[in-house]
């Protein structure tokens, strides 16, 4: 049917919310050495920051800089832990 069509098609384009979505693969495909999610699954770590900017981010996101990673983190409620329970 068209309305199908139509919307397998907007969904391939996937222009809604790239940075969540992104996100998520990323965290689910990368090795935990480098960024991982803590074990209640309620925040995540990057343990390795120089092979986070050098091999992850460039496979995600048209930027290469950390700066630019906490910025689009910030525009979607993310906010940085600096402490455990």
């Amino acid at each position: 049917t068209p309305n199908a069509s139509s919307s397998s098609s907007s969904s391939k384009r996937g222009h809604s919310n790239p940075f969540p979505r992104k996100l998520m693969d990323m965290l689910q495909k990368e090795e935990a050495a480098i960024v991982s999610w803590l074990p209640r699954g309620d925040a995540f770590v990057v343990r390795d920051n120089d092979r986070f900017v050098s091999d992850v981010l460039p496979r995600y996101f048209r930027h290469t800089k950390l700066t630019s990673f906490q910025r689009q983190l910030n525009l979607y409620g993310f906010r940085r832990i600096t402490k455990g329970p």
